[in-house]
């Protein structure tokens, strides 16, 4: 009898350990994939990259400004003045392309912008949802009114024009003192990272969030997955609420500023038709965005909510800034096409996403393109030890390749840029830089299904073999 309990006892212990080393196993993943973009020199990946990145973001967003006010949109010139204007001294440089200016008139309109954000996302109603759990276990909890703070949005900010107008006032002058308004979100959107940062490292508000001794790596990377203060979601409120509410605002204030100058321009009308709708699809959409590898892995640091506050508002705009200075007349026949093709894109870019919500909404027990939804069911593990369960989807766009949704979304971001014509490489900036993205995103993507899924994922990429670009990549 000594002997069997003491067998009993041994598997027991057994059984704990092995459980044990899974949960290490585990951790290992969930570390490896924390740190999966660092790549192998932590010197350059933690302390180079980061303070390069950060001292040359702001100096290329000032920069466009600079080129399409002062160098007729040619990078050429800019190059020329930057590097051979003996007359441009030090301080010039640093005024235009480094300062850290605190405009306050530009400063009341961001903070009443950002307060107005806050307040209205509290105040409306709408049903709650919850986030992917993480890998600490925790359940984000949002609301659902995204869609409606566009809307109030929208005509809030159409009410302010009006009554701006009867008073020989107008929204342009947002763009009259654009470089000024720049200089001052970059200050703010600097302090407002460095008080996350702070904050995440001192009173986190979950389990979800990794400090380390170097400040400069958790002021870019962030720290906090889910940062909380007074409980506001800080990245919905930079992501959503501010940095996409402003884009389309900037997108009509811009336009405004066109026609205020040339009367009716065709051109400046279709880019800021295609931002509108693309950005109300966006809201309507907005709970599947919380959803993605924006807010499930990057972390609040200055790489994703600096990113949201100030290179939305300064290069995501860039088209319909660069049509004040460089207006074009399309024409009936191409602003048709041209609308035509943006609003299909559009379409299809909801219609992915809408595929994917409805498989996962009804356990794969759908229709897709007529026929029943082909998925695969991954299993995962938490930290905690707890097993969770993810659909991949294999059919309709998501059978043609893994993110079939990014073709259209660059293909809208190609046709709201082409009004701006052929002639200057600048305005097409914003959509070279989001091919760049969105391929490293999805790289990216793959190395986190890889470690979380492991050979599901490996039998899913051989039944959708293509990444983005079918037979391409």
């Amino acid at each position: 009898m000594t002997d069997y309990n003491d067998e009993k006892l041994r598997k027991k212990s057994l059984s704990k350990k092995n459980d044990s080393e899974s949960l290490l196993e585990n951790d290992r993943t969930h570390q490896l994939s924390i740190h999966t973009r660092q790549g192998h020199n932590k010197v350059l990946s933690e302390s180079i990259l980061p303070l390069i990145l950060c001292l040359a973001c702001p100096f290329f967003v000032r920069s466009i400004v600079f080129i399409c006010d002062h160098c007729n949109g040619s990078i050429i010139e800019f190059l020329q003045r930057l590097l051979f204007d003996q007359t441009m001294t030090l301080k010039d440089v640093l005024e235009d392309f480094f300062y850290f200016q605190w405009h306050w008139p530009s400063a009341i309109i961001i903070l009443s912008v950002f307060t107005y954000a806050i307040i209205m996302t509290m105040l409306l109603p709408g049903d709650e949802y919850s986030g992917p759990i993480t890998d600490t276990g925790h359940v984000p909890i949002y609301r659902n009114n995204g869609f409606s703070y566009y809307i109030v949005s929208l005509v809030i900010f159409a009410l302010l024009t009006v009554i701006l107008k009867l008073n020989n006032l107008s929204p342009t002058y947002i763009y009259d003192h654009w470089k000024e308004f720049l200089s001052t979100v970059n200050t703010f959107a600097f302090l407002l990272c460095f008080l996350v940062m702070i904050k995440g490292k001192y009173m986190p508000s979950t389990d979800d969030h990794r400090s380390s001794s170097n400040w400069l790596t958790d002021f870019y990377r962030g720290v906090e997955l889910y940062p909380r203060i007074f409980n506001i979601d800080i990245k919905l409120i930079t992501n959503c609420r501010y940095g996409m509410l402003t884009w389309a605002l900037l997108s009509v204030i811009f336009c405004m500023k066109t026609f205020e100058l040339y009367g009716y321009t065709d051109s400046a009308l279709v880019t800021c038709i295609l931002t509108l709708v693309y950005l109300t699809k966006f809201f309507w959409w907005e709970s599947g965005y919380m959803k993605t590898i924006d807010i499930i892995v990057d972390r609040g640091g200055f790489y994703l909510c600096w990113g949201c506050l100030v290179w939305v508002s300064g290069i995501y705009t860039l088209p319909s800034y660069f049509l004040v200075k460089h207006p074009n007349q399309l024409g009936f026949t191409l602003t048709s096409i041209t609308l035509l093709l943006g609003i299909l894109s559009i379409y299809v870019n909801y219609d992915c996403d809408r595929q994917k919500i409805d498989v996962r909404s009804k356990h794969g027990e759908c229709l897709i393109w007529g026929k029943p939804a082909e998925i695969i069911r991954a299993k995962y593990r938490l930290l905690n030890g707890k097993e969770c369960e993810s659909i991949l989807l294999a059919s309709g766009y998501w059978s043609l390749s893994r993110h079939f949704h990014y073709i259209p979304e660059l293909a809208l971001a190609f046709l709201w840029t082409c009004p701006c014509g052929f002639k200057y490489i600048l305005p097409y900036f914003y959509f070279i830089i989001l091919f760049v993205l969105l391929m490293h995103r999805a790289h990216r993507d793959d190395q986190k299904c890889t470690l979380k899924y492991g050979q599901t994922w490996v039998k899913y990429c051989h039944l959708v073999p293509w990444k983005v670009w079918p037979r391409i990549y």
